[in-house]
This record gives structure tokens, sequence and C-alpha cells, in this order.
């Protein structure tokens, strides 16, 4: 196992261990992504404390990039365009993705991009329409289905950090 599938492991485990938290989202700057993959949790919780918020519909409005597993909610940003939340989400996608290969029982979590405000209660369902016509549906990823297949291009992309 390489170092850093081992952090993301490590990262993703720290996440579940955060169950009595779980009423709160933790949101984290989205410039802490890329550090996912290689900082161990006790680094990246240093490094990326975030902040705990009771109510999602009260964050600053932008783009989020929403990590759920079980009672577990992250969210990273805000972000202010769509396309640098995707370009994020695609980021944490690859990482994900290989702390599933090396632990499938975290293969039922939820990644997605949600813009924010969210509606009062928290986030909407995964897949849910917008409420307004021109807030753009979340994209989702559930890698307990197949992925669409290997990017070469992302993969790279991610080793930098872009």
């Amino acid at each position: 196992m390489t170092n850093r599938k081992r952090n993301a492991l490590w990262i993703l485990l720290g996440l579940q261990l955060a169950l009595p938290l779980a009423a709160a989202v933790r949101v984290i700057d989205e410039t802490a992504i890329p550090y996912t993959g290689f900082l161990r949790k006790a680094e990246f919780d240093q490094r990326f404390p975030g902040e705990l918020h009771d109510d999602p519909s009260a964050l600053q409005s932008g783009w989020y990039v929403v990590y759920t597993h079980q009672a577990l909610q992250y969210c990273f940003g805000p972000i202010a365009l769509e396309s640098t939340g995707r370009d994020y989400f695609e980021q944490l996608e690859v990482i994900v993705g290989q702390a599933v290969d090396q632990r499938p029982g975290l293969a039922d979590h939820t990644l997605r991009l949600e813009k924010a405000p969210f509606p009062a209660g928290g986030f909407p369902p995964p897949g849910a329409q917008p409420s307004e016509p021109d807030q753009a549906p979340a994209q989702e990823k559930n890698p307990a289905g197949k992925q669409e297949g290997f990017s070469l291009w992302r993969m790279i992309k991610g080793w930098f950090g872009m």
C-alpha cells in the first residue's frame, strides 16, 4: 500500500470516528482536498481544523464538495465557481476511490457537488432537483457502483494538486 493510499485511508477512518459530532457539519476550506491523499489524520486535522456548523442552511453561498458517510457530513468550500468545484470534486473522487479500494467498507459514502444556500433542514437528498430554476443539479458519485473509467489526466492533476 502506498503512503498516499494509506494516508487517505487514515483520514477517511478518522472522519468515521467523529460520529459523535454527526449532528454538526464540518466545513473545511476546499484547498485541503489535495492534502487528504498524503497527510496523516492528526496532521490534517491540525492544519485544516475547519468549522463546525449545526445548520447547513446557514453556510455561506457558493459551491461545496460534500462528503457524506453514514451520519457524517463534510463540506469543502465555499467555492465561487462551479467549474472549480468540479475540479476539486474530481480530485477528491480519485482520493476517496483509492481509499475505498483498500477498505471496501467505505464504499457506501456519497460524494457530490452542491450549491449553497441549502434549504432549511439541511442538504437536499442525493440527486434531488434544485428548487430554483437557475440552480444547477448536484453532481454526485457513489463508488458502490462502477466508476466510469480510468482517467490518466485526472490522476496526474491530482498528483499536482490541480
